[in-house]
């Protein structure tokens, strides 16, 4: 809501040709001017009179306001006045009015004039985008502006890359950049824009073979359609071929392409689906709902690829997900994978099928290049095992690929398998499987593959992979050796089996986050086989163990100075909150109480407030007696989140545990809670009013 401001119209004709323009505006203004109009009254006149003397001071022009809210045009012949009057301005506005957080930002190109008293055109639009990027006493430039002024930007002053950006409704990416200096704020959150560079689109850990057709279905979808959903059994390749289909469309995204891993998501109900979205895209996650941040996000995105990959595990709540996004946020589109559509409207199904295995088996070697499956399984092989193949290896290979169905996954399985087992061999034993099985679909075919491929490994590889089955997410290597590690394997022998799954194909290695990752099919393999060991309780334990020892990491409620920032818990998240279930089902209270000091106070930071009932819930379940000082510091942690609900059970043990506290002396527990509350409502009172 515009108030009016003063104009500083110039005497001289508003400058063209190659300007600075300088543009800012009051972040969360409208919430502002609906709360207190006769407060905003005063403070907007004081900021709109700083802002036009810096201006001035600094030879800058105001053009006639265009109606853009609580906003200042200002342009300037020389950019660095531009920057000098947006740090002055910016350093008295916190000074004189530190109500109003100022957002500002400035970009150099060709001036267009509408008319004598006002400009036009994509310059002052690439500078509105950027501003409107930015956050309240925030100073952004745009890579044209960073060039002009860096040889001559004085000390202390620098600038900070924020890196490449999409600006709604432009083409390319901006690289843009933060002005720094001691008297300038410097802790921002992420901007408000479409995303950096290409999004999170993870790095192939494979090169990507042939799919030629499919490929340029899934594009010639994306080109005309905005929800492109790929379906298939599992193992066919589905998230590989959206992933290239992903990095081929890309550049032409300049709010880029977001990979959401469903299969990895914690729980399935719309509002997780949500949060895990945001935590995907590295976005903050709200203590509220998690749904409209996400639509807030891309509804002032640039033109966006969200991929939804594995929808099956949560195909109703990603079905949700998916339709609110398309219908408030137009610039996102939308491609998903599962064995199932979604099932919405609008929504483009592309099937893809099993890779094409040769008809004939009496064809030389080279022609086997021309179809997927068999070039698939020859590279693969040939990477594995260095092996050269020769026409005589051309009726194994089909058969192979024939009884694997064509499925990528076991074929990759099959291929590892060259650098240990004769290819003739290898035929013949999946020939006898696919033989006493019976005809069966794709999907029957990769289980038995897998299974297949589990068999033939040594008692410690098999052991291994079983117990991997306790992990949710990516698998640091420490946390493997030591989930896996136990009384029947040591270090040594768990580090070589490890090699054994990387070789074989059970496992891949992400350069990128340094950690083994597994497929989805071989990843139920596994907790299905752990599910049916006698070790599987020992094995969650010391995951459960091993993941509490994450947690304290993260902890925000120690004084602990190797506490790591919140916001790096996220590829760990799953199996934290696993080993969390996991324990207080199964009255773990050891490690239940380990993770609930750690986090206990901070599931609504974290976005999943849910967890903060459920564990007031348990808590009040439980008697002191467990464990005295870990069940009063997990019960004032549990006040602390849920000290917006009076209500919640978990209060009416608030006295109970600062006395048991004071007891153990335990300083710190007692210390996160107000010490004037004598009862379980104030103190739900007094800790809402703590900062």
């Amino acid at each position: 809501m515009r108030q009016d401001g003063p104009v500083t119209h110039p005497d001289q004709p508003l400058p063209t040709g190659v300007v600075t323009f300088l543009l800012t505006d009051i972040e969360g203004s409208t919430q502002a001017w609906q709360a207190s109009p006769d407060t905003m009254t005063a403070l907007v006149s004081r900021h709109y009179d700083i802002l036009d003397s810096t201006i001035s001071s600094h030879r800058g022009a105001r053009p006639q306001e265009q109606g853009e809210g609580d906003s200042v045009v200002a342009v300037f012949t020389n950019p660095i006045d531009a920057v000098n009057a947006a740090v002055e301005a910016q350093l008295e506005l916190r000074a004189l009015v530190p109500e109003l957080p100022v957002r500002m930002a400035i970009h150099t190109g060709d001036a267009m004039l509408r008319n004598e008293d006002n400009y036009v055109g994509l310059t002052i639009i690439r500078c509105a985008r950027i501003r409107s990027c930015g956050h309240g006493g925030q100073i952004l430039l745009s890579d044209d502006s960073a060039a002009a002024i860096r040889q001559t930007l004085g000390e202390p002053l620098s600038l900070i890359d924020l890196g490449l950006y999409g600006l709604k409704g432009l083409d390319g990416r901006e690289q843009i950049w933060q002005l720094a200096g001691p008297a300038l704020l410097a802790d921002f959150p992420p901007l408000s824009a479409g995303s950096s560079a290409a999004g999170n689109l993870p790095a192939p850990i494979s090169s990507f073979i042939g799919r030629r057709a499919e490929l340029a279905a899934v594009g010639e979808a994306l080109r005309d359609n905005r929800l492109v959903t790929l379906v298939g059994d599992g193992g066919i390749g589905k998230s590989r071929l959206a992933m290239a289909a992903a990095a081929a469309t890309a550049e032409s995204l300049p709010g880029g392409v977001w990979w959401i891993p469903l299969s990895e998501a914690p729980a399935d109900e719309v509002d997780a689906v949500a949060a895990w979205t945001l935590h995907s895209c590295a976005l903050p996650r709200p203590t509220a709902d998690a749904l409209d941040a996400l639509v807030d996000h891309f509804g002032s995105a640039a033109r966006s690829l969200v991929v939804l990959d594995g929808v099956d595990r949560a195909s109703a709540a990603a079905a949700a997900v998916a339709n609110r996004l398309l219908g408030r946020c137009p610039d996102v589109q939308v491609l998903a994978t599962g064995v199932d559509a979604l099932r919405l409207s609008g929504e483009v199904v592309v099937s893809v099928p099993a890779m094409s295995v040769p008809e004939r088996s009496d064809a030389g070697v080279d022609a086997l290049a021309r179809f997927d499956a068999t070039r698939l399984f020859i590279e693969r092989a040939t990477s594995s095992s260095g092996q050269a193949f020769s026409d005589d290896d051309a009726a194994p290979i089909v058969g192979i690929c024939r009884d694997l169905g064509g499925t990528p996954l076991a074929i990759e399985l099959a291929a590892a398998r060259v650098r240990s087992t004769p290819l003739s061999e290898l035929a013949v034993s999946l020939g006898e499987l696919v033989d006493s099985d019976g005809p069966g679909d794709l999907t029957r075919i990769l289980a038995s593959s897998i299974d297949w491929a589990y068999q033939l490994l040594d008692a410690d590889a098999q052991m291994t992979l079983r117990r991997l089955g306790a992990f949710r997410g990516d698998i640091e290597i420490d946390a493997a050796n030591a989930v896996v590690g136990g009384a029947d394997i040591d270090d040594r022998h768990t580090a070589t089996a490890l090699r054994r799954l990387f070789d074989q194909q059970l496992l891949s290695f992400d350069d990128v986050s340094r950690r083994a990752r597994m497929s989805a099919a071989v990843r139920s393999f596994a907790r299905d086989r752990l599910a049916e060991s006698a070790q599987s309780n020992a094995v969650i334990n010391r995951h459960g163990r091993w993941f509490a020892g994450v947690a304290e990491r993260f902890s925000n409620a120690t004084s602990v100075d190797e506490a790591l920032p919140l916001s790096l818990l996220a590829p760990d998240e799953g199996d934290v909150l696993a080993a969390l279930r996991f324990s207080m089902a199964s009255d773990d209270v050891a490690v239940a109480y380990r993770i609930l000091v750690a986090l206990g106070a901070t599931w609504s930071a974290i976005g999943r407030p849910e967890i903060g009932e459920q564990v007031a819930t348990w808590l009040s379940g439980r008697s002191p007696s467990d464990g005295e000082e870990a069940w009063a510091a997990a019960v004032l942690r549990a006040c602390r989140e849920r000290a917006s609900d009076p209500a919640s059970p978990i209060h009416q043990f608030t006295d109970e545990a600062i006395a048991i506290a004071e007891l153990v002396g335990d300083i710190e527990s007692r210390r996160l809670l107000s010490t004037n509350a004598p009862t379980a409502t104030s103190v739900g009172s007094d800790m809402a009013k703590e900062p």
